[in-house]
C-alpha cells in the first residue's frame, strides 16, 4: 500500500475524538504528505507589518522546505517572493531581517528590484533577454498588521478569518507597534503535537503555575461571573468583547484572573504605555488561533504571537514575538526580561511536554487515547481540521501523483 494510500485508510478507519494513529506523528512519509498538503496549500502566518516599516526592509520565513522574502516596496505595499533566484536555484537574502535596495543573489549576483524584477544578470550571453524573468511571487495577505502568506496559487479562503477579527483589533492598532523582542525555539517534537500542546489547557494547573497566576481557565467555577463583569469592561472601554468560530480559527476576548492586569509574573502591566488607542489596561487578553501556524494574546500593554512552523518529522521551530506601543522606550517604558519572562518560561515548560509527548507516541506501546471533550475541544477541532483537510486533499484524482508517491 502505497503512503497516501495508508494515509487515507487511516482518516477514513481512525476514531473520532481521539488522537491520531502514531504514523502520523512519527512517520516521515506522512510528514511529507502534511508539507504537500497543509503547509504548501494553506495560509501560514509570515510575520507582522512593522517588522518591514520602510521601503527595503525584509525578513526571510522559511514554510516546509520553501524560503520566502517578505518585503516592502517602494510604493509601501507588501510583497512576497519565493527566495529562489531565476539563474539556478540559490537563496538570496539570508536568514532573519534586513534592508536593501534591492535583492542580489550571493552566487552569481543576478539582481531584482523590489518589484522582484531581473534588473542585473551580468556575463550572459548577447541574445538573453532579462524581461520576462522575475522572482516568483508568493500570495500575500496582510491585515492588522500581520503578514500572512500561501505558498499555493490556489489559495483557499482568507476573508472569513481577515474580516471576523479585524474589529476586535482596530483598538490595539498592531499596524503602529514595534517588535520588541523575538524568541526562537525548537522543539524536538512533530508539529502536530506543538498545536494540540498550543490549545488546550488542561495541563496548566499541573505544568504552568506561572501561567495561571494569570491566565483564566474557563473552567473554573466562577467562569460564567468572571465573563460577565468582564463584558462590561469592555463595553465601557469601547473594545468589541464576545467570541466567533471558522474552520480554521477560533477567536475572543477573555478575561484575566482576579487583579491581574496584564498576563506577566505578577499580573501588572509590563509596559507603561498602553498598545494602539486603547482606552484602559484592564481589558483581559483577545486571543485568536489561525490553523496550522499561530496564536496571539493582544493585552492592553502588550501583544504575544506564537509562531509554529515545522522542521522535520519530529523537530518544530516556535518562533514567539512581542509586540509594545510604537513610541514606547526600552529602559524607560518597558523591560525586555520582563516583558518576555512569562512566556519564555511557558515555552520552555511545554517544550518539555511535548517533547515528553514524541517520545511517548514513538513507542510500540502507544495506542489512540480518548480527548476530554470537557477540556480539550479546541485540541479535537484542530485534529478534526487537520483530518478533513488531509482527505480531501488526498481524495480528488488531482492528487492520485501523492498518493501512488
Amino acid at each position: 500500500m502505497t503512503t497516501g494510500a495508508e494515509m487515507l485508510k487511516l482518516l477514513r478507519t481512525r476514531k473520532k475524538q481521539h488522537t491520531l494513529p502514531q504514523p502520523f506523528y512519527t512517520d516521515p512519509s506522512f510528514h511529507e504528505l502534511d508539507l504537500k498538503g497543509i503547509w504548501e496549500n494553506r495560509w501560514v502566518f509570515a510575520g507582522l507589518e512593522c517588522e518591514i516599516r520602510e521601503p527595503g526592509e525584509y525578513f526571510v520565513v522559511t514554510i516546509a522546505r520553501s524560503s520566502v522574502v517578505v518585503l516592502r516596496d517602494n510604493d509601501g505595499e507588501v510583497a512576497a517572493f519565493f527566495n529562489t533566484c531565476r539563474h539556478r536555484g540559490s537563496t538570496i537574502c539570508p536568514p532573519g531581517r534586513g534592508k536593501a535596495r534591492s535583492l542580489a543573489c550571493p552566487y552569481h549576483q543576478w539582481t531584482y528590484n523590489l518589484k522582484g524584477q531581473l534588473t542585473y544578470a551580468g556575463g550572459m550571453h548577447g541574445e538573453f533577454d532579462p524581461s520576462g524573468i522575475a522572482l516568483k511571487r508568493v500570495p500575500v495577505e496582510v491585515f492588522s498588521g500581520m503578514v500572512f502568506v500561501c505558498l499555493s496559487d490556489d489559495a483557499p479562503d482568507f476573508e472569513a478569518f481577515s474580516s471576523t477579527l479585524e474589529p476586535y483589533l482596530v483598538p490595539h492598532d498592531l499596524h503602529s507597534a514595534k517588535l520588541a523582542w523575538q524568541e526562537d525555539l525548537v522543539i524536538n517534537a512533530n508539529w502536530k503535537l506543538v498545536i494540540e500542546n498550543s490549545r488546550e489547557c488542561y495541563h496548566c494547573p499541573a505544568r504552568h503555575p506561572e501561567l495561571v497566576r494569570t491566565f483564566f481557565l474557563r473552567f473554573d467555577v466562577d467562569a460564567d461571573e468572571a465573563y460577565a463583569g468582564h463584558a462590561q469592561i469592555c463595553e465601557q472601554a469601547g473594545v468589541l468583547g464576545g467570541t466567533a468560530t471558522g474552520d480554521d480559527f477560533q477567536l475572543g476576548r477573555m478575561p484575566l484572573t482576579r487583579g491581574a492586569i496584564s498576563m506577566t509574573m505578577d499580573g501588572k502591566p509590563v509596559c507603561e504605555k498602553l498598545l494602539g488607542n486603547v482606552s484602559r489596561g484592564d481589558i483581559g487578553s483577545m486571543r485568536w488561533f489561525h490553523f496550522p501556524s499561530m496564536f496571539a494574546h493582544v493585552l492592553g500593554d502588550y501583544a504575544f504571537f506564537f509562531q509554529a512552523l515545522p522542521l522535520s518529522v519530529d523537530k518544530t521551530l516556535v518562533r514567539s514575538k512581542w509586540l509594545v506601543n510604537g513610541e514606547a522606550e526600552e529602559g524607560r517604558d518597558y523591560d525586555t526580561q520582563k516583558l518576555a519572562e512569562l512566556w519564555s518560561v511557558t515555552n520552555d515548560q511545554d517544550r518539555d511536554l511535548c517533547e515528553r509527548n514524541q517520545e511517548g507516541v514513538s513507542s510500540v506501546g502507544f495506542q489512540p487515547g480518548p480527548y476530554s471533550q470537557a477540556r480539550e475541544g479546541h485540541v479535537i477541532k484542530f485534529v478534526e481540521w487537520y483530518a478533513d483537510g488531509m482527505e480531501d486533499w488526498l481524495t480528488p484524482d488531482t492528487r492520485r501523483a501523492a498518493i501512488a508517491a
